[in-house]
């Protein structure tokens, strides 16, 4: 069945030629300028993302193949073909934040830590479905709807996100044990660790009974749990 995440990656591959043309000086503002005129076939946030991680991908695709024969291997501002795609994906980078601006958490929600979220989605690039379950409640987020789905989207993205580091299938209530092995493996102190299985213990604990089950969602605690998963999602995807 062709899905439109395959119709949307398959553009996307179409769009990689726009990447490695020509390295005039001004090429990568010529990259950003087709970039952001592709982005208008989209609606979705989520579409935008499937592309723009697709288009990620090729960028350092190509800068690696390049590295591998580039006389400035260690210094690649000297080199303009490696400035082109580092250029390139920073605009693509940059993209993927704005999916997602700054203003309207501070409206709606002024308590979400907004440069965390973007810092996440470039991050969880290596985990499109982490991403796209992120994306999804923040999209709800910002249009303050459905706020018990946004939790759960929040719940399924943290327990994608350790299945996917973890390398099991385990739902996140029955991760803690592989989950205190993983942060000792990366030298995460004992305190830490402790603290850190602790909470997603009890964010597990909270999940199953006011969201999973009760469809009982307290509106104060929805930045609280927002901040906490950032917080752990990031945690998880920088040590």
């Amino acid at each position: 069945m062709v899905t439109a995440e395959i119709i949307i990656k398959k553009q996307a591959d179409d769009f990689k030629d726009n990447i490695e043309q020509g390295m005039r000086r001004d090429s990568h503002l010529e990259f950003k300028s087709k970039l952001e005129s592709v982005l208008y076939n989209y609606d979705e946030n989520i579409d935008k993302l499937i592309f723009l991680y697709q288009t990620l991908k090729h960028i350092d695709t190509y800068f690696e193949n390049h590295q591998k024969q580039c006389e400035y291997m260690e210094n690649p501002e000297k080199c303009n073909k490696s400035m082109h795609f580092l250029q390139c994906k920073f605009f693509t980078e940059q993209e993927i934040k704005r999916l997602n601006p700054s203003y309207e958490y501070s409206i709606l929600r002024p308590n979400i830590n907004s440069n965390l979220i973007k810092q996440n989605l470039i991050e969880l690039k290596k985990f499109p479905d982490v991403a796209r379950l992120y994306q999804n409640a923040l999209d709800k987020l910002n249009e303050e709807r459905f706020e018990r789905n946004l939790l759960d989207d929040l719940r399924l993205m943290l327990e994608t996100l350790l299945k996917e580091i973890l390398q099991n299938s385990k739902s996140l209530e029955k991760q803690i044990e592989d989950l205190g092995k993983y942060l000792q493996s990366k030298n995460v102190s004992l305190e830490v660790r402790n603290m850190f299985v602790t909470l997603n213990n009890y964010f597990a604990k909270y999940q199953n009974e006011y969201v999973k089950h009760k469809n009982s969602v307290n509106k104060l605690e929805i930045e609280f749990i927002f901040n906490l998963t950032s917080t752990f999602a990031s945690f998880l995807l920088n040590i």
